[in-house]
Order: C-alpha cells, then sequence, then structure tokens
C-alpha cells in the first residue's frame, strides 16, 4: 500500500499554551506577594537601607499588594486576562523601580527583586515577555538614576557625591541584560523542546482516533506510516506484519510488488524482536538485510522498530528513514516512535481478531439462516394474529370517531341551548330592565324632589349588569370570534377577580370549536373555584400546543387542598370528576395536583379534533345559522 505524498511535511507544533492564563495568575500572584514581603522584612530588619521615611516603602508596598489582588479577582474573564496580566506586570516594574529608588537605587540591596522578577516573568510566560520586561525595568531604572541626577526624587550620599555613579548604572543594566537574554535563550529552548513534545503527543492522540475510526485491518498501516512521516519527518517507510507466517508488505512509500521480494526473515528484524527495542542503523546492508534493502533501496539513518501485540507476540517491524547527513535521533523522537508504533500494534491485533470472529460470526450467520426458515410458519402465524389485531383496532377507530361525533353532539347541543337561553334572556328580561331604567330617568327628571328614584335606577343598572355577566357566562360570542385564549381573558375581567392573574396564550393556531368550548368550560370552571376557594395571590393559565394537540394548565398559589376532595362537585360546579370526564370524551386528560397550603394546578391536554360546527353532518340549517349569528352578535 502506497503512502500519499501529500503527508510528506512536518506536522507543525500545536500553538496552544502550555500554561493556562489562570494559572500563569496564579503563579505570578504568589511571586508579587514575595517580593512585597521581602521588601518590607527587608525595610523592618534593616532601617538603615531606606533613604527618606520608611514609610513611604510601606506603603508603596501595601498599595502594590492590595492593586495586585485586582488581577487575581477577575482572571476568570477571557476578555480580560490577559489585559490584566500586561497591566500587572507593568505594575511590577514600576513598584520595584520605586522600591530601589527609595532604598539607594545602583546601591540598592533590594535590587536583586528586579532580577528575580525577569527570571520569573521569563520563565512563567515567555522568552518575548521576558526581554520585554527587561526593556521595562531598564527603562524605569534609568529613569529613577535620571531623575535623582536631576534632584526631583532624593538619592543616596554616594549618588549625591558622583563617585562612579555612571560605571554602576551601566554594570547594573548589562547585568540585568546578560541575565535577561541567558534566561530567555533557555527559556525559548526548553519551551520549544516542551511544545514539540506536545505537537508529538497530539499526533499520536489523532493517530489513536483516526485508528479507532477505521473500519478495516489494512488501513491502520497506512494511517501509522502516515502519522509518522507527517509528525517525525520519515522520508520513507515500510510497515511488514502479518497475523501469523512470513511478513507481508501492509504499507509503504513506494509501490513495491511483492513477488519481487526475497523470502525470510532478515537478521535485522530478528534482532529488533529479540531486545524488543528499536534499533538505530546508519545504513541497510542489502547483502546482510536483503527484504529491507529491497524496500529502502540506498535508505540512510533508518530507525527499525518492533510490533509487539499485548502479551509479547510479534506480529512484524516497521522500518523507516531519516535521511540526511546527520547520525542519531533524540530519545525522545525514538521513545514517541515506540508509542506509535504499540498503540498501531493493538490495533492492528484487535482488527484481525474482529476479522476472525467475523469469519466465525458468519458461520453462525449460516445456522441462524436455517433458523429462520423453521420461523417462517410462526410468523405466517404471526401475520394472520396481526391482521385480526388491525381489524379491530379499526372497528376501535370507528368506535372512537362515533364516540368523538357523540360528543360533538353533546357540546353543541349544550351550547346552544345555553345560546337559546341568552338570546331568550337578552331579547325579554334584558330589554325589559332597560326600559324600565329609561322609565325611571323620566320619573327622576320629572320629580327631582324624589331621591328614592335614583336608588331605583342604581339598581335597575346593577340587575342589568348582573344578567349581562349571566349571559356572558352561558355563551361568551368572544369565544367564536377571537378564539379561546381572548376569551379566558375576557372572562377574567369580567369576574371581579381580585387576585393577580395572566393568559399566557403560545397557540399559534386557533382549535377547533368542540375543542374551544371544553377548554373554556373546563377553565371556567377551575378559575371560579379559585376565585371563591383558594384565596390566591396569583392566577396564571397557560395555553400551548403540546404532542399534535392542545394543553391548558390553570395554577393559583392558594391554600389548596387534598385532591381526593375535588372528586365530588358542591351544587352547580362541574367538579373534578365531570372536568376529567369532559377531557376523557374528547379522548384527552385532565388531571389535578394540590395540597394543603401548596396551590393548585390543573393541567388538561386535547387531541386534535378536525370537526367544525360548519362541517359537522349532524347539524341542521338552523342550528348553522344560529352558530354564525352567535359570532356576530356580541351582547351589548
Amino acid at each position: 500500500m502506497i503512502v500519499p505524498r501529500s503527508w510528506r511535511e512536518r506536522a507543525r507544533p500545536d500553538p496552544s499554551e502550555l500554561l493556562s492564563i489562570e494559572e500563569r495568575h496564579a503563579y505570578l500572584a504568589v511571586l508579587r506577594g514575595g517580593l512585597g514581603f521581602i521588601a518590607l522584612g527587608s525595610v523592618a530588619l534593616a532601617p538603615a537601607i531606606a533613604i527618606g521615611p520608611i514609610g513611604r516603602i510601606v506603603l508603596a508596598t501595601v498599595g502594590y499588594l492590595a492593586v495586585s489582588v485586582a488581577p487575581v479577582a477577575l482572571r476568570r474573564d477571557p476578555r480580560l486576562a490577559l489585559p490584566l496580566m500586561q497591566g500587572a506586570l507593568l505594575l511590577d516594574g514600576i513598584y520595584l523601580a520605586a522600591v530601589v529608588a527609595f532604598t539607594g537605587e545602583t546601591t540598592s540591596p533590594l535590587l536583586f527583586l528586579i532580577y528575580v522578577h525577569v527570571v520569573a516573568v521569563t520563565l512563567l510566560c515567555s522568552y518575548r515577555t521576558g526581554l520585554k520586561i527587561a526593556l521595562w525595568h531598564t527603562t524605569l531604572f534609568l529613569l529613577v538614576v535620571g531623575s535623582i541626577d536631576a534632584g526631583i526624587i532624593e538619592g543616596s550620599s554616594s549618588r549625591a557625591a558622583g563617585s562612579g555613579s555612571g560605571i554602576a548604572t551601566a554594570l547594573e543594566v548589562t547585568g540585568l541584560w546578560l541575565l535577561a537574554l541567558g534566561t530567555a535563550t533557555a527559556a525559548a529552548a526548553s519551551e520549544r523542546q516542551l511544545r514539540r513534545q506536545k505537537a508529538d503527543l497530539g499526533s499520536l492522540s489523532t493517530m489513536v482516533a483516526r485508528i479507532d475510526a477505521s473500519r478495516r485491518a489494512e488501513e491502520i498501516p497506512r494511517i501509522l506510516l502516515e502519522a509518522l512521516r507527517a509528525t517525525f519527518g520519515f522520508e520513507r517507510g515500510v510497515v511488514l506484519a502479518s497475523p501469523g507466517g512470513d511478513l507481508r508488505v501492509l504499507a509503504a512509500t513506494e509501490d513495491v510488488t511483492p513477488d519481487d521480494l526475497p523470502p525470510g526473515l532478515d537478521p535485522l528484524v530478528e534482532v529488533v524482536w529479540t531486545e524488543r527495542a528499536p534499533r538505530l542503523v546508519r545504513q541497510i546492508d542489502p547483502s546482510t538485510d536483503p527484504r529491507l534493502g529491497a524496500l529502502l533501496p540506498g535508505a540512510r539513518n533508518v530507525v527499525v522498530v518492533p510490533l509487539f501485540r499485548e502479551g509479547g507476540h510479534a506480529l512484524g517491524t516497521v522500518a523507516l528513514e531519516r535521511g540526511g547527513v546527520t547520525t542519531g535521533m533524540r530519545r525522545w523522537v525514538v521513545s514517541m516512535v515506540g508509542q506509535f508504533v504499540a498503540h498501531a500494534a493493538l490495533a492492528l491485533h484487535n482488527a484481525w481478531l474482529t476479522e476472525d470472529r467475523e469469519a466465525q460470526l458468519e458461520t453462525i450467520r449460516g445456522l441462524e439462516r436455517r433458523l429462520r426458515a423453521h420461523n417462517l410458519e410462526l410468523e405466517v402465524k404471526v401475520a394472520e394474529r396481526t391482521e385480526e389485531l388491525r381489524e379491530t383496532i379499526k372497528s376501535l377507530e370507528e368506535i372512537d370517531e362515533q364516540r368523538r361525533r357523540l360528543l360533538a353532539h353533546v357540546v353543541q347541543a349544550a351550547e346552544e341551548e345555553r345560546r337559546r337561553i341568552a338570546n331568550d334572556i337578552h331579547d325579554d328580561p334584558v330589554q325589559k330592565m332597560v326600559v324600565l331604567k329609561m322609565r325611571l330617568e323620566l320619573l327622576a327628571k320629572a320629580n327631582p324632589e324624589l331621591p328614592e328614584l335614583d336608588d331605583a335606577r342604581a339598581a335597575v343598572l346593577g340587575t342589568i349588569q348582573s344578567m349581562r355577566h349571566m349571559l356572558f357566562d352561558l355563551r361568551p360570542p368572544i369565544l367564536d370570534e377571537d378564539g379561546l385564549g381572548p376569551a379566558i381573558r375576557s372572562f377574567l375581567e369580567n369576574s371581579e377577580i381580585e387576585s393577580q392573574w395572566s393568559v399566557e396564550d403560545e397557540l399559534g393556531t386557533e382549535p377547533s370549536t368542540q375543542t374551544r368550548v371544553i377548554l373554556y368550560r373546563i377553565a371556567q370552571e377551575a378559575i371560579t373555584n379559585a376565585r371563591k376557594h383558594a384565596h390566591a395571590d396569583n392566577i396564571v393559565v397557560k395555553l400551548e400546543e403540546r404532542d399534535g394537540g392542545v394543553s391548558m394548565e390553570v395554577s393559583d398559589d392558594g391554600v389548596g387542598f387534598t385532591p381526593e376532595g375535588a372528586a365530588v362537585a358542591a351544587a352547580g360546579h362541574l367538579g373534578m370528576a365531570a372536568m376529567r370526564e369532559r377531557a376523557e370524551m374528547a379522548a384527552g386528560w385532565c388531571t389535578l395536583r394540590s395540597l394543603p397550603g401548596a396551590g393548585t394546578t390543573l393541567q388538561v391536554w386535547l387531541p386534535p379534533d378536525d370537526t367544525d360546527d360548519r362541517n359537522d353532518p349532524t347539524m341542521d340549517e338552523d342550528d348553522a345559522v344560529a352558530v354564525s349569528s352567535m359570532r356576530t352578535d356580541r351582547i351589548a
């Protein structure tokens, strides 16, 4: 198998950080605490090192430590982590410059704190950051020296006398940069090596993932060879292995004809199998190792790695050519190559075992086919029973359809009777009461000396208002005109409820007339019970589409009750049993959850109903006209 040339490029190191920003913040916080305590301890143990008042050193240290707490407190915000770190490093330089200035600048015994800070920042952050901080310290140090020379700040007596001050400054700056450059060089080399190792581990993880995702054993050697060449830059390579017997070429960077290869096992392969460790050779001798010599002609700087499965049985070997004129290979590279090969050997062995199990399973499948032939008779019987069940289900569906139509007739008849009664009340008693109100108003104008007429008129107005509420309860026109949610809101607005209430209408489309009527009547009864008995502060009605049907939830935070007490309805009310019966007749369900002192929640769900008053064949022409008129005639 030939490995594509596109994998010849060496994998680049993973650019991810070796330490997270949060970890660097934590280490730098410890460093700042140490710097502050060293400064305070030095002044406390040797007050003579301070130039001027000791209090300003103490005050600067306390302020520095207090301000340094901010990066630790805010470092979890990814947007602030890096700016806080950079600002804190600049603050470190200002503080250390102040401490050095207050303790004798070039002669200060605390000058070493600057060196410690440069080394720590270089090791914790990066060599680039360390060089920048060294430049920042140099700038601040020269600024301090210049300020002392100009008399802006107080300096040591030796500085004022000018005795060798310029040479001391140059020596301090030179020492700082020598330390910074040396630390940066070592840190860069170490960081490069760590990143290289991290990239190798990432490549190993990627290879393992690709091997786990492969479905065939012949893909594993190709994936192994591609990963080794891409990660470590090998020019050529070959994978020789087999589950038993003579080794076969499973993957190679160049086209190989198996018939042209000499038989047998090369001595170099036997050596690595015996030593169970990789072997580095400067050049393969075709006369000694004919198979490897034919596979990698003219190869230089070759590493041969054994393929061992778990348990110690040898599966094969991997030969990789580094090329070039240099000799030797880093120990880390050899170790990582061994790790790559070990993972691939385990996966290859498992893949071969899987293929062997597949062959055995094929035999089992043959027996299974025979068993299936014997089950045909049973399947015929099952098919017959299934047909019987299908007919039974069809009969049940017809019965359910009849039940739905019966429910539609029941709901329609009840609502039509309510509508007829509402029309009769509106056309006779309400009109008469309106006439009575008008005559009372005329009498009041003709006899202003009779105040009793105003009381009578108010009583008549109250009666008219009560009758209008009764008309709305019997059959609210808004239910047909605007829908279920607006009808429930209108009912709550006209129910004189002292509690806070809300209606969450999340229905995308209005349900059928039958579904609207059933849900409205159940909601009407639940809200009435909450108003009269629950003493609730809040009542919430929620309408939404769920499982293809309509769901309604009426909840309050009232006194609650035991659900067993709702089984029997009070006089003039539906009761829980009646509400549940209405929902179940529509192929839905109704549940009540309540406990004393924990409020009450009523949940109702009705399935979709495609029936409509205008399309119901059981409605006669007069009923359809009555329904249509009630939808457009809102009671005043």
